[in-house]
């Protein structure tokens, strides 16, 4: 059966259509994956429903892909968009055949009709959509925290941690197929928590039990970050040294109205540990402009905290008002127009601030992990230092020497732009 298959939104979607699709059977058993929509048998969009712009993602993604299906193929439509909207979706949505919400992936198999597939029982059964030298390995479904703005809770249930057994077999099988780099994800890694062990306990372990040459982690909330989990980062060079904290704010009010469980002071003091304790490490950031109530004072603060610590990597986002959310009943809403300027503003000081990090890298000699060649010109091929988050930070440049895709090879640093390296490997 050859499927064509779609994911959307983060990591941890993406990790839900290797499940769906693992259960469907292996390569070798009949599934075969297809770029090409027409000659599938089983079309698969995986959605994300968690702020108004990706619903629309989602809903037009589903109506390209309906308007293309033709006689004989099956429609599925999985994911947060049915897991917020599935009766509505059902209505409006005659051309989908099968509908499939969050927390289930692996029940697609008898879900798919007429279709003689054995299900893989064993818990590590995936089909990777990601290139064969990365994957992404999830450690807890849900979310237990209680931001003001967030759906995730609604859509995937309460932060339910895997047992650490189970995770290091997958990650063991991962690596025995070639995967070198393993980005451990969660809506909030921090919260983990399994039979008395915490996510410093699970990092000791994978790095005692797997091989995997590269360990990533993804979500921290600064909130839980605490010293006995930076100690431990430092400790382990297989653990890259990357922290991806989203502080959302920097502003004390609105971290209140936003329901996170620190204050200014609290962030102050992490930026300060973890440049104490791992100075030579990336830390990326996401902010929140727009929230209600958010003054211009209140934007300023953010601002400055931004332009305090310099961080290497940022993302900002507007505050997106859904009706679903406890923030949707604050007052004070921030007019779009404003919004956007002030997105516009951090964005503005974050390249000048990223190009002069950049720049600094310049001299440096880096591992990097070969992804391919450039879209920009087959001269060349791309890769990502230990910095670098696969599909979210910038690339390397690669324009001297040779290597196949997947290696890791070190890499001299000669060049630089706003969010890029160039290198060559040595």
């Amino acid at each position: 059966m050859k499927v064509f298959a779609i994911s959307l939104g983060c990591p941890k979607n993406t990790i839900d259509t290797e499940e769906a699709l693992g259960s469907l059977g292996s390569t070798n058993s009949g599934v075969k994956l297809t770029n090409n929509l027409q000659e599938a048998d089983l079309l698969i969009v995986n959605t994300c429903g968690f702020i108004e712009e990706a619903v629309s993602e989602s809903i037009d993604t589903i109506l390209a892909v309906a308007k293309e299906k033709t006689d004989g193929q099956i429609l599925v439509v999985m994911g947060c968009l049915v897991q917020r909207y599935g009766k509505d979706l059902k209505r409006e949505l005659p051309e989908v055949d099968i509908f499939l919400g969050t927390g289930s992936p692996r029940s697609l198999v008898s879900l798919v009709e007429e279709q003689a597939i054995q299900q893989v029982e064993s818990p590590c059964s995936r089909i990777l959509t990601t290139p064969p030298w990365r994957a992404y390995v999830k450690i807890s479904e849900g979310c237990s925290n209680r931001c003001t703005y967030c759906l995730i809770p609604m859509l995937r249930g309460k932060e339910i941690s895997r047992p650490i057994t189970e995770i290091v077999s997958e990650i063991n099988s991962l690596v025995s197929k070639g995967v070198k780099e393993i980005t451990l994800v969660a809506q909030d890694l921090t919260a983990y928590r399994n039979d008395g062990k915490t996510l410093a306990d699970l990092l000791e372990t994978l790095v005692e039990d797997t091989d995997s040459p590269w360990l990533r982690l993804l979500y921290l909330n600064p909130g839980k970050v605490n010293t006995k989990l930076l100690e431990t980062i430092a400790a382990n060079a297989v653990i890259c040294p990357y922290l991806d904290v989203p502080i959302q704010h920097a502003n004390t009010n609105i971290l209140r109205s936003m329901g996170r469980r620190y204050d200014n002071k609290y962030i102050e003091d992490l930026m300060s540990r973890i440049g104490s304790l791992l100075p030579h490490v990336s830390v990326r950031t996401t902010v929140m402009v727009g929230f209600p109530g958010e003054t211009e004072d209140d934007f300023q603060s953010l601002r400055n905290f931004v332009e305090k610590w310099e961080f290497d990597h940022l993302g900002c986002f507007i505050y997106s008002d859904e009706k679903e959310c406890a923030a949707n009943n604050l007052p004070g809403k921030v007019p779009p127009d404003t919004a956007m300027m002030r997105k516009d503003e951090i964005m503005s000081l974050q390249a000048r601030i990223s190009r002069a990090k950049k720049s600094d890298m310049v001299g440096r000699v880096e591992q990097v992990l070969v992804e391919g060649v450039s879209s920009e010109t087959e001269l060349l091929l791309v890769g990502r230092t230990r910095h670098q988050a696969p599909e979210i930070d910038g690339i390397v440049y690669l324009n001297k020497g040779t290597a196949d895709y997947g290696d890791i090879v070190t890499v001299k640093i000669t060049d630089s732009h706003v969010y890029d390296l160039v290198g060559e490997i040595i």
